[in-house]
């Protein structure tokens, strides 16, 4: 039986779009996007090892011609992440019908500090790990084990819901229940369907 619903953060509970087209031209955007995003340096920010400002300057070294303009967007992430509508009142929701409502997130420090607005939603819940914090970035199973350690949990009662669908298939390994986000409009009566039939809310 389902008691706990686990949410992964980017692309879920939050957007999380780089559009770096609307403020640089399209060769610009290309590189800097290249730097920051492909490059795999924003996976390490995420894991939480190596300082920032070495990372920064990791990404800076994959396109130097493009210093300024990485570190404009490294400081105003507003340009990728915002807050959306609908975490407070499913979260509001699903803590009405009995469930603990945990988040588990590749997130760096960096991101909580630079766009807090994005995260408005966090008071509501009842916790979660950060990546950066655990050391581990998802898929790896050990931040999943993290997580069930920190709040006591059982996987089998435990739904994960993630955009990520390695992440996803992670977490079934696990024994954990899990969905695949694909946008609030289609996941969210999924989810709900899902506890009815195998929550402490089935009838």
């Amino acid at each position: 039986m389902i008691r706990t619903v686990v949410f992964d953060i980017g692309r879920v509970l939050m957007s999380w779009n780089p559009q770096l087209e609307l403020i640089y031209d399209k060769e610009t955007a290309k590189n800097v996007n290249a730097a920051i995003w492909k490059s795999g340096w924003w996976e390490e920010l995420d894991r939480g090892v190596i300082p920032e400002e070495e990372l920064f300057q990791k990404m800076v070294a994959e396109a130097p011609d493009y210093e300024k303009e990485i570190r404009y967007v490294l400081e105003h992430l507003e340009i990728a992440a915002s807050a959306r509508d609908y975490p407070i009142p499913w979260i509001k929701e699903l803590k009405s019908l009995g469930y603990q409502v945990l988040f588990l997130s590749n997130y760096s420090n960096h991101l909580i500090n630079n766009v807090p607005e994005a995260l408005t939603f966090l008071p509501y819940m009842d916790g979660g790990v950060w990546s950066y914090q655990a050391k581990m970035i998802k898929p790896d199973p050990g931040i999943y084990e993290k997580l069930m350690e920190t709040y006591v949990l059982q996987a089998e009662e435990c739904l994960f819901i993630d955009d990520r669908l390695e992440n996803v298939e992670t977490a079934r390994s696990l024994s954990m229940h899990s969905l695949q986000f694909i946008s609030y409009e289609e996941t969210y009566g999924q989810v709900m369907d899902y506890l009815e039939k195998n929550g402490i809310t089935k009838k």
